[in-house]
């Protein structure tokens, strides 16, 4: 006759999240510890070391390959959480299916050729699930973030005069490349701004990394 587990033990199985984890050979979950608290949302080991791994890939949608340590990809995936609550909280749709589709094969492809083991752990479906954050993070930063921003004629013209009184500027270069070239500069620079203020606005615990 099998034993029931006792009542309490079910309720507290039943509203505790499941955590990020391992499936070891005989069923039985391995959980892991946290990395850190965002607003109450928590961040697994396994989420900072898929982050590390994949950038170090360059799987990242339009990005190149960076070799982050720890402590450096567990700071960018808290700033991209703090990014998508706030899409959350606005309610700012989803990634067209389609463009998602496309950035997912790119990232398999990618993950496919890298030569680090690590990213013999991280399965396909997983990788999915990150590059479809990554999509809805730049996503919200671009259109929320720098919808704003413009680029005035006074400001290419007096930038064309200083790479032409400075001698770098590019053979064809047009006035159209160079605003768009101050407008990724100037959008860059203010997503910067929004990290760090968002950062110091956030409740966020850090959890240690040494050893693990």
């Amino acid at each position: 006759m099998r034993r029931r587990a006792p009542l309490l033990l079910l309720l507290l199985l039943s509203v505790v999240p499941s955590p990020p984890c391992a499936r070891a050979a005989d069923g039985f979950r391995l959980y892991e510890g946290t990395a850190a608290t965002v607003n109450k949302e928590v961040l697994f080991l396994s989420d900072v070391l898929r982050e590390q791994c994949l950038l170090r890939c360059g799987a990242a949608p339009g990005g190149g390959a960076e070799d982050l340590s720890l402590e450096e990809a567990r700071d960018r995936l808290i700033s991209d959480t703090l990014a998508l609550q706030e899409h959350e909280k606005l309610a700012l749709g989803q990634v067209d299916n389609e463009a998602l589709a496309d950035r997912v094969r790119e990232a398999l492809a990618r993950a496919a050729g890298c030569d680090s083991p690590c990213v013999n752990g991280v399965p396909p479906a997983e990788i999915g699930k990150w590059v479809g954050r990554k999509l809805l993070v730049g996503d919200f930063l671009v259109r929320r973030v720098g919808a704003f921003l413009e680029v005035k004629d006074e400001d290419v013209k007096k930038e064309l005069q200083r790479r032409s009184d400075e001698g770098t500027a590019a053979p064809g270069s047009s006035v159209e490349s160079v605003r768009r070239e101050l407008l990724e500069e100037r959008i860059a620079k203010e997503v910067r701004n929004w990290r760090v203020r968002a950062a110091s606005k956030g409740t966020i615990t850090l959890s240690p990394l040494e050893g693990k």
